[in-house]
């Protein structure tokens, strides 16, 4: 696999991760959007078999340290005014 792919895989696998954790925290309730969550979980499982097999996630906190970057830059960046 290319460098370039393999950043768009961890970047995408990364951003996955947040967006689930969004919708569980957010408790969407309404049947399309809990279709919708139930297909997104679907699509991350095989997102998560195609990079299950790397170094990076089977020997470290990569991916859980990543999105915890992302998650207080978002914090700390927060503009309610937006």
């Amino acid at each position: 696999m290319s460098k370039k792919k393999s950043v768009n895989m961890h970047k995408f696998y990364a951003l996955m991760s947040l967006l689930q954790d969004n919708l569980d925290d957010l408790e969407v309730t309404t049947p399309r959007m809990k279709q919708l969550k139930d297909n997104l979980s679907e699509f991350c499982e095989i997102l998560n078999n195609e990079v299950a097999g790397t170094y990076t996630i089977q020997k470290t906190t990569y991916f859980v340290e990543l999105t915890n970057k992302i998650d207080t830059l978002m914090r700390k960046s927060f503009n309610p005014n937006m």
